[in-house]
């Protein structure tokens, strides 16, 4: 019985300290690491060398999540190195999902000019053709033969009419999008026997 009573009292005791509320402020053993002093973009800095509060990032600094393109110097696909010209497709075997990514990517950027079957008659071309040269079909023996790292190339730097895609299109959907092309390309291989 006595134990009971101790046992309720430590709890009571501990519920009483754990519900304690500080009256002062707890000590900080490094104020400084717990609020830097902030400064604004136009403000005096007199600890930097400049004067300015914004910081100069070092020569060679890349941003986070930022990966370079190593072929942003090359002017054509065929002049990239290597064995696969240029990057190799991280996608060995594309799955639905990554088709359907792809997929989405064609309709939104390059149906308007290659078409929905990426024969080279889109929207932009229209009846009247709107351009000098028509853009090429992406389901044409020269295209089938190019790898894919010669496709990303131009889908990343752009080639003719065709303008650079780098900023509209992540580094990981061109690789998606490369897979639903390929798949287009299969695509008109079987309906070119069928016929």
């Amino acid at each position: 019985m006595k134990q009971n009573i101790f046992r309720v009292l430590a709890l009571a005791g501990l519920l009483v300290l754990v519900n304690c509320d500080y009256k002062t402020p707890v000590y900080e053993y490094f104020p400084s690491m717990y609020d830097s002093p902030a400064r604004e973009s136009q403000e005096d800095d007199s600890f930097a060398t400049n004067g300015s509060a914004s910081r100069i990032p070092p020569k060679g600094a890349i941003p986070v999540g930022y990966f370079p393109y190593p072929y942003a110097a090359e002017a054509t696909p065929d002049t990239l190195p290597g064995a696969d010209k240029g990057l190799k497709n991280p996608i060995a075997k594309a799955n639905l999902g990554d088709l359907m990514i792809g997929e989405k990517r064609y309709q939104t950027y390059c149906t308007p000019c290659h078409g929905v079957r990426g024969l080279g008659n889109g929207t932009v071309v229209g009846p009247a053709p709107r351009f000098q040269q028509s853009p090429p079909s992406v389901v044409s023996d020269k295209i089938k033969g190019w790898s894919d790292g010669q496709v990303y190339h131009i889908i990343t730097m752009g080639r003719g009419l065709m303008g650079s895609y780098a900023y509209q299109i992540e580094p990981e959907d061109r690789w998606k999008l490369i897979a639903y092309i390929r798949k287009l390309q299969e695509y008109e291989v079987q309906n070119k026997k069928a016929n």
